[in-house]
Protein backbone atom coordinates (compact mmCIF):
# COMPACT_ATOMS: atom_id res chain seq x y z
CA UNK A 1 0.00 0.00 0.00
CA UNK A 2 1.40 3.36 -0.92
CA UNK A 3 1.70 5.90 1.39
CA UNK A 4 1.46 10.04 0.02
CA UNK A 5 3.26 13.32 1.73
CA UNK A 6 0.73 15.30 3.49
CA UNK A 7 2.44 18.31 2.30
CA UNK A 8 3.21 17.85 -1.32
CA UNK A 9 0.89 14.94 -2.09
CA UNK A 10 4.39 12.61 -3.63
CA UNK A 11 4.47 9.22 -2.66
CA UNK A 12 6.49 8.39 -0.01
CA UNK A 13 9.40 6.05 -0.33
CA UNK A 14 8.93 2.52 1.34
CA UNK A 15 11.99 2.72 2.44
CA UNK A 16 11.28 5.37 4.51
CA UNK A 17 7.77 3.64 5.45
CA UNK A 18 9.72 0.80 6.44
CA UNK A 19 12.43 2.85 8.83
CA UNK A 20 9.29 5.28 9.82
CA UNK A 21 6.19 3.24 9.45
CA UNK A 22 4.38 6.44 11.25
CA UNK A 23 5.52 8.58 8.96
CA UNK A 24 3.41 11.19 7.11
CA UNK A 25 5.72 13.32 4.97
CA UNK A 26 8.53 12.69 2.45
CA UNK A 27 12.16 13.30 2.93
CA UNK A 28 12.01 16.66 1.41
CA UNK A 29 9.21 17.85 4.12
CA UNK A 30 10.50 16.08 7.16
CA UNK A 31 10.97 18.25 9.92
CA UNK A 32 14.32 16.33 11.04
CA UNK A 33 17.62 18.23 10.47
CA UNK A 34 20.44 17.11 8.79
CA UNK A 35 23.33 15.20 11.04
CA UNK A 36 26.65 16.32 11.40
CA UNK A 37 29.68 14.11 11.28
CA UNK A 38 32.47 14.43 13.94
CA UNK A 39 35.79 12.42 13.53
CA UNK A 40 37.73 11.88 17.29
CA UNK A 41 40.77 10.68 17.17
CA UNK A 42 41.22 7.95 20.29
CA UNK A 43 43.71 6.18 22.10
CA UNK A 44 47.77 7.74 22.77
CA UNK A 45 50.92 7.27 20.98
CA UNK A 46 51.38 4.25 18.27
CA UNK A 47 47.89 3.05 19.40
CA UNK A 48 45.42 5.95 17.72
CA UNK A 49 42.51 5.19 15.85
CA UNK A 50 39.61 7.99 14.46
CA UNK A 51 35.88 6.92 15.05
CA UNK A 52 33.09 8.91 13.01
CA UNK A 53 29.89 10.09 14.98
CA UNK A 54 26.62 11.15 13.77
CA UNK A 55 25.79 14.12 16.04
CA UNK A 56 22.88 16.85 16.03
CA UNK A 57 23.86 20.44 14.88
CA UNK A 58 22.71 21.31 18.25
CA UNK A 59 25.16 19.06 20.14
CA UNK A 60 27.78 19.63 17.64
CA UNK A 61 27.84 23.38 18.62
CA UNK A 62 28.19 22.67 21.93
CA UNK A 63 31.17 20.39 21.64
CA UNK A 64 32.41 23.43 19.31
CA UNK A 65 31.91 26.21 21.45
CA UNK A 66 33.44 23.82 24.46
CA UNK A 67 36.75 23.32 22.67
CA UNK A 68 37.01 26.86 21.95
CA UNK A 69 36.60 27.44 25.33
CA UNK A 70 39.46 25.00 26.45
CA UNK A 71 41.98 26.23 24.06
CA UNK A 72 42.03 30.04 25.50
CA UNK A 73 42.51 28.65 28.57
CA UNK A 74 44.76 26.05 28.07
CA UNK A 75 47.14 28.17 25.23
CA UNK A 76 47.01 31.74 26.61
CA UNK A 77 48.28 34.82 24.65
CA UNK A 78 51.60 35.72 25.24
CA UNK A 79 52.19 38.84 27.27
CA UNK A 80 53.70 41.95 25.19
CA UNK A 81 57.73 42.40 25.46
CA UNK A 82 58.17 45.29 27.70
CA UNK A 83 59.87 48.27 25.52
CA UNK A 84 63.88 48.32 25.82
CA UNK A 85 65.30 51.63 26.68
CA UNK A 86 67.65 52.87 24.44
CA UNK A 87 70.61 51.86 26.94
CA UNK A 88 69.51 48.43 26.54
CA UNK A 89 69.57 48.50 22.71
CA UNK A 90 73.02 49.44 22.56
CA UNK A 91 74.19 47.18 25.59
CA UNK A 92 72.18 44.63 23.08
CA UNK A 93 73.54 45.55 20.10
CA UNK A 94 77.10 45.05 21.34
CA UNK A 95 77.12 41.84 22.72
CA UNK A 96 75.25 40.79 19.23
CA UNK A 97 78.94 42.29 17.51
CA UNK A 98 81.00 40.84 20.38
CA UNK A 99 79.52 37.44 19.48
CA UNK A 100 79.82 37.92 15.68
CA UNK A 101 83.79 38.74 16.09
CA UNK A 102 84.06 35.29 17.94
CA UNK A 103 82.10 32.64 16.11
CA UNK A 104 84.90 30.35 16.02
CA UNK A 105 84.76 27.45 12.96
CA UNK A 106 84.48 24.02 13.97
CA UNK A 107 86.67 22.91 11.62
CA UNK A 108 89.66 24.88 14.00
CA UNK A 109 88.52 22.99 17.35
CA UNK A 110 90.62 19.67 15.67
CA UNK A 111 93.62 20.81 16.66
CA UNK A 112 92.92 20.72 20.58
CA UNK A 113 91.86 17.07 20.80
CA UNK A 114 94.67 15.43 22.79
CA UNK A 115 95.80 12.04 21.42
CA UNK A 116 95.51 9.65 24.19
CA UNK A 117 98.72 7.81 22.38
CA UNK A 118 101.15 10.42 23.17
CA UNK A 119 101.10 9.63 26.82
CA UNK A 120 101.43 6.04 28.25
CA UNK A 121 100.51 4.75 32.09
CA UNK A 122 103.86 5.29 32.94
CA UNK A 123 104.78 8.42 32.18
CA UNK A 124 101.44 9.43 34.42
CA UNK A 125 102.86 7.82 37.48
CA UNK A 126 106.38 8.95 36.96
CA UNK A 127 104.94 12.40 37.07
CA UNK A 128 103.40 12.11 40.51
Amino acid sequence: MSRYCKVCGVEIDPRRIAILPDTQTCTQHSTAEKKVAMVVQMGEGDHTWTETYAVEREVYDKIQEAEKNFRKTSNPKPKAKAKLTEEEEEELSVLDDLEEETDLDVEDDDEYIDDESDYSSDDILEED
